[in-house]
């Protein structure tokens, strides 16, 4: 327990240590004081004819940190002892925090309690280790600022569930590269996608292979090269894009239904919709996924995947179950 020590006050540290040591020790002190921290020091704060151990007991009072100077001398001094034990009962109960600076001593010689807390190996000439103490005192912390979430680790949160991070960010960068999400659009390298994402090699692998076991990812035979299934426009669209392939479809297959002909030209369609080849390219894709509907394709389609979409039983089931 180190207790509600306020950090925010200035510091107020009550300075144990040997006689012996008060050439090493009074360096140290006018450190603290040159750098805002109140030191009591037992030749500063005692006058001739006071008592001791009153004054010792007032110096303790307020203090936000015990600070201990543990020598051989010291560890051999019955008054600095009593002084531990001091410092440790107002550690114990919250009142100020317990700082043990280890001069020329190895934690291994230590009394056995006091090995328990994280010492500070300390050279009073060091003026790195002056510094470093400044700032514990202060409460400046050690700990490094926190840096922002990894990308890929925070657009996992806004795509569809039951995927792993790495897998949300191979298909974020895929269907948002993707200039019209036709087949083979994009087609990127290992590289590309090391780049693109920002993790590992090891990890874009094995993110590959979940997103190709899934069926949403194709793989070319040679080398490592990859891109995009109708699927992945399916399923990840909405998170990435500013729109949504399944509200799309629904709106898509309803248009089908309204006419007399099974089949509906594409290019006329998406005109009708005022949507472009992305759109409506993701629309046929979550409507093909779903198995509502046949297409006929040709090469005039570009840049559409399909010339037609032809109803059938199935697009009507679709558009019923989702109105």
């Amino acid at each position: 327990m180190t207790g509600p020590v306020d950090q925010t006050a200035r510091p107020k540290v009550y300075l144990a240590h040997a006689t012996e040591d008060k050439p090493a020790v009074r360096p140290i002190a006018e450190h603290l004081m040159a750098n805002g921290v109140e030191v009591w020091l037992d030749e500063w704060d005692i006058e001739v004819g006071e008592s001791l151990r009153q004054q010792m007991e007032a110096g303790l009072e307020g203090m936000t940190h015990f600070v201990v100077v543990l020598t051989p001398a010291a560890l051999r001094k019955p008054w600095v002892q009593m002084e531990i034990d001091a410092g440790i009962l107002r550690r114990i109960g919250g009142e100020s925090r317990f700082v043990p600076l280890l001069v020329g001593i190895d934690p291994s010689e230590l009394p056995i309690f006091l090995r328990t807390m994280l010492g500070v190996r300390f050279d009073p000439a060091s003026d790195a280790d002056l510094r470093s103490l400044v700032d514990r005192l202060h409460g400046v912390s050690r700990r490094p600022a926190l840096g922002p979430v990894p990308d890929h680790v925070r657009v996992a949160a806004t795509a569809p569930s039951g995927w792993s991070a790495a897998a949300v960010a191979i298909a974020r960068l895929m269907v948002t590269s993707s200039r019209n999400a036709m087949l083979r659009d994009p087609v990127l390298t290992l590289a590309e996608l090391v780049e693109g994402t920002g993790m590992s090699e090891e990890d874009v692998r094995l993110a590959t292979l979940e997103l190709k076991d899934a069926g949403l990812i194709w793989e070319g035979a040679v080398g490592r090269h990859y891109a995009p299934e109708g699927a992945m426009f399916a399923e990840f669209d909405a998170a990435f894009m500013a729109f949504s392939p399944g509200d799309d479809a629904v709106i898509v297959a309803n248009r089908m239904l309204e006419g007399t002909g099974r089949a509906v030209d594409t290019r006329t369609l998406a005109a009708e919709l005022g949507w472009e080849a992305r759109r409506m390219n993701a629309a046929i894709c979550y409507l093909q996924s779903a198995g509502a509907i046949e297409q006929r394709h040709a090469l005039a389609a570009q840049p559409l995947r399909a010339v037609q979409l032809v109803r059938t039983d199935e697009t009507l089931r679709f558009a019923r179950n989702r109105s």
